[in-house]
């Protein structure tokens, strides 16, 4: 990877935060509103999440909320946390009123809930973002494969039979033209292996979650994200 950054979505608490901190998390994603793709509420209020960024000595917070909203809430908000990019709850280009707020106040979007199929076409994975003017993309952050639990050793090991089927090096391409941080089935056997065939991604981006509302959704528990980062670092504990 062009770097080693690491970002964990949905924390909730300021003890989840310090330890992932400890572990070289980068970037902490916490849910300001419910993600509709999870039923197990660990969305926080702005309270808490201000608790979280107090804490902090080197992480970022990102929130994620509507930002479809009133432009000086979200801007109130990203500053109470000290954001240096916010994230939209759902797949979206927020209305240009609040792109050009938080320009102005030198914050990014992080556009998130993209979702790469084994079938989709490369060219497709960001082209409803690209026609947009002033996006303000901090990063593009897309589900690698989510619909199969074994999602990198079927992009590592299968996709390659069918040159039809979307391929390492069409994420590497992308990820060379747009910033691009990815998640995938990441274990601490695997973890290393993606980062060393991933050159060209930004970073790592592991959800933490106990129940989904659909199956072709990926999550991590809060034990399976410290063992992967713990690898990372190759120590165990």
């Amino acid at each position: 990877m062009t770097n080693s950054l690491i970002k964990v979505d949905r924390v909730r608490s300021v003890d989840e935060a310090v330890e992932l901190e400890g572990w070289g998390a980068d970037l902490l994603g916490v849910d300001l509103t419910p993600d509709p793709r999870f039923d197990d509420g660990r969305e926080i209020s702005v309270e808490q999440a201000v608790a979280i960024d107090t804490r902090l000595a080197r992480a970022s917070v990102v929130p994620v909320l509507d930002l479809a909203g009133d432009p000086i809430r979200v801007l109130r908000i990203a500053e109470a946390v000290h954001a240096r990019m916010v994230q939209p709850v759902r797949r979206m280009i927020p209305p240009a009123d609040i792109r050009a707020r938080l320009s102005d106040a030198g914050i990014g979007i992080v556009y998130g809930s993209i979702e790469i199929a084994h079938d989709d076409d490369p060219s497709w994975v960001l082209s409803d973002y690209l026609d947009a003017p002033d996006l303000q993309a901090s990063f593009f952050q897309a589900d690698v494969l989510p619909e199969y639990r074994d999602s990198w050793a079927f992009l590592r090991d299968r996709a390659p039979e069918y040159e039809e089927e979307f391929q390492i090096a069409d994420l590497n391409e992308l990820a060379g033209r747009h910033p691009t941080i990815v998640g995938l089935d990441y274990t601490p056997g695997n973890v290393r292996e993606i980062i060393d065939a991933l050159p060209l991604v930004r970073g790592l981006v592991l959800t933490l979650a106990e129940r989904a509302n659909r199956s072709d959704v990926r999550f991590h528990s809060y034990a399976e994200t410290l063992g992967v980062l713990r690898a990372m670092k190759g120590q165990a504990r």
